[in-house]
């Protein structure tokens, strides 16, 4: 099996699966017990917690909350936020997004409306890109949060969040990024990026399923959105995972190191697949801007064929992707991002991501683009 599937999903890397089966054979203890091996628990929990601090940038380890996920972490800063500002008697209802956010954002901000927040997306242009200028436009001094996304999880497309950032902030408003696909494939700096929350998930970086984090910024109003014990700051309770996190934090570490030598490899590797994909397939196009790009990402459509006849086809080669559609009671339905970047419905259902790693090798890339030709000119009659 040929694995280009990446934004989904990633293969736990050894350093990860490593740091997990010494935490389930040694540190058998729940973080919150007095005893011994609740202290050895509780040390494995804080030493984890300093190494995501130190991947990111952090102030402090205690920025750092961990969660069972990126989605997780997405809700917590959002309703977090508006939790706090119902606490504080705050006149602010406004939260301001975009139209390419990930569904846990979006999904969360529709719910808010119902609970009567004043929410406003901002469409993209057609590169997939929003513009800073336009997201300015739409704040206003009753701003309580903008949340974006840093790396569009279907066309990999960069967002200008320090910019959107700046302008945020000079009206008073808290500012949110949803870093889950952006973490571990580029440089990700809190500091840098001038935000007050960033989301991140384990694994999208080679490390564990069902674990992620939220950072926030010290000083900043946030509540809990789930009631129970004190683990996490209180901000979000239950028993941590301490195995998981242990190998989140591991994962982030290799993530991190090997950053300057991956993501140049990982890029001309997409660019070779991508292109001769592009010359395979006549009429065929990149999805979204290629000059603000994950380098590991490439959303590319096919009109007038089906993406999901294009997926099965590949899938029987043993190559797994994604398309940019969603199924549901067997029928196709076009990505909304795609949609908001101005394609067509046809265009957005014929549409595949392919997302490499860095463990794609050139064999890999060779594969598919030796069964491609074939699969294409089957699919088309």
């Amino acid at each position: 099996m040929i694995y280009l599937d990446n934004n989904a999903t990633t293969p736990v890397c050894p350093e990860a699966q490593a740091a997990m089966a010494a935490a389930y054979r040694d540190v058998p203890g729940n973080p919150s017990s007095p005893h011994a091996a609740g202290r050895a628990a509780r040390k494995l929990l804080s030493e984890s917690r300093e190494r995501v601090a130190r991947a990111l940038g952090a102030a402090a380890p205690d920025e750092i909350v961990f969660t069972g996920s990126g989605s997780e972490a997405d809700h917590l800063a959002i309703l977090g936020t508006w939790e706090s500002s119902v606490k504080w008697n705050s006149r602010k209802k406004r939260i301001v997004s975009t139209g390419i956010e990930h569904p846990a954002v979006r999904g969360t901000l529709k719910k808010l409306e119902l609970a009567g927040a004043e929410v406003v997306f901002v469409p993209p242009g057609p590169g997939g890109l929003v513009n800073a200028e336009a997201v300015g436009e739409a704040l206003t001094l009753d701003t309580l949060l903008v949340t974006v996304i840093l790396a569009q999880n279907e066309t990999g497309v960069l967002q200008p969040v320090r910019e959107i950032a700046g302008r945020a902030h000079a009206c008073g408003a808290y500012v949110h990024t949803d870093a889950v696909q952006a973490v571990g494939k580029i440089p990700v700096n809190v500091a840098e990026l001038g935000v007050d929350m960033l989301s991140l998930a384990a694994h999208k970086f080679h490390g564990p399923k069902g674990v992620g984090a939220l950072w926030i910024r010290t000083g900043t109003r946030i509540g809990a959105f789930a009631s129970g014990g004190g683990q996490e700051g209180g901000l979000r309770p239950g028993t941590e995972n301490v195995a998981g996190i242990a190998g989140l934090a591991a994962a982030l570490d290799v993530a991190t190191r090997t950053l300057p030598s991956d993501m140049p490899r990982v890029a001309n590797l997409r660019d070779r697949l991508a292109e001769a994909t592009l010359k395979a397939a006549p009429g065929a196009r990149w999805n979204g801007d290629r000059e603000r790009l994950l380098p590991n990402t490439a959303s590319l459509s096919f009109p007038g064929l089906r993406a999901d006849m294009l997926l099965v086809g590949l899938d029987v080669e043993g190559l797994c992707v994604a398309t940019g559609s969603a199924c549901h009671s067997g029928a196709m339905e076009p990505s909304e991002v795609l949609l908001a970047m101005g394609l067509d419905e046809d265009s957005a259902r014929s549409s595949l991501r392919v997302s490499l790693s860095r463990y794609t090798t050139e064999a890999e890339v060779d594969r598919f683009l030796s069964v491609l030709p074939a699969i294409l000119k089957r699919i088309s009659k």
